[in-house]
């Protein structure tokens, strides 16, 4: 099948056919749906979500809901991360260095990887629910640009490998970022648990430096196919290598805003409790 010798440095068109193996899936190619998808989350959570707010408390009652939900995505990841990483790199034998994709691969752990990979982005798709939490306790400032187009990004990703293929060079990012996320939802549990618990969560700046060192990863792995050749598509490279860039760029803007800012600030003198 010609789609198989495909490599990010030959000749090949920008987007590939859909992916046989998973051309029947719900999900697979949908673009209408995967549009929809992402302009009900933004109008939600940017339009819709506030203006229902506007005259109504926040609804802080549903912070034990939040307390569960946050260990659920703990559990989920961690399983996800063990799953890929194991299925791929053990069981399959993929190389951490330059990996690419076979479309006519239909053995079983192949198929259960992409099994995988589907289940993992219906997960991330739920996380379209930290949103939901924010608006519907009125926390406008966390429905951040970057948080917004971080989660859209997110299910565009999750579609497109469904679609086009999960499997290859790029199982390596997902079982990193799915470590990040362990992380990160980790602590969100841990902060829901109330001020007892949140005392001792000094360590949330190293969360966003973690998120940054992902995204630099991301980028420097997505340029091995271009020295080695092993069958990556191309148009995947050409899709991850801008995104890392972008996030990264997102994410330092948010590091510095949020903490250096803050640091040479705090180092101020202070006067009657006001800083000058």
């Amino acid at each position: 099948m010609e789609t198989a010798s495909m490599t990010a440095n030959d000749g090949a068109p920008f987007f590939l056919p859909r992916d046989p193996r998973t051309a029947h899936w719900y999900f697979s190619g949908n673009k209408p749906l995967i549009t929809l998808l992402i302009v009900a989350y933004v109008y939600i959570v940017k339009v819709g979500g506030p203006r229902f707010m506007k005259n109504r408390k926040p609804y802080d009652g549903i912070k034990p809901l939040i307390t569960f939900y946050n260990a659920f995505m703990v559990v989920c990841s961690a399983y996800y991360v063990y799953a890929f990483f194991t299925t791929a790199y053990i069981r399959i034998g993929y190389s951490p260095i330059c990996q690419g994709i076979d479309f006519d691969a239909r053995d079983e752990g192949t198929m259960h990887l992409l099994n995988l990979f589907w289940w993992y982005t219906m997960v991330r798709i739920l996380d379209f629910l930290d949103t939901f939490f924010f608006v519907l306790r009125k926390k406008d400032s966390h429905v951040s640009f970057l948080h917004v187009v971080h989660h859209t990004m997110v299910a565009f990703n999750g579609w497109f490998g469904i679609s086009y293929g999960a499997d290859g060079h790029s199982m390596a990012f997902t079982v990193i970022n799915g470590s990040v996320h362990v992380v990160m939802y980790t602590y969100y549990f841990l902060s829901s648990l109330g001020p007892e618990v949140q005392k001792y969560l000094w360590w949330k700046r190293y969360i966003t430096q973690l998120q940054l060192v992902q995204f630099v990863v991301l980028f420097v792995h997505s340029l091995l196919p271009f020295f080695f050749n092993c069958n990556y598509p191309r148009s995947h490279t050409y899709i991850l290598m801008p995104q890392a860039a972008f996030f990264f760029g997102l994410f330092m803007n948010f590091y510095v805003q949020s903490y250096q800012k803050k640091t040479h600030v705090s180092t101020k003198p202070v006067a009657n409790g006001k800083m000058h």
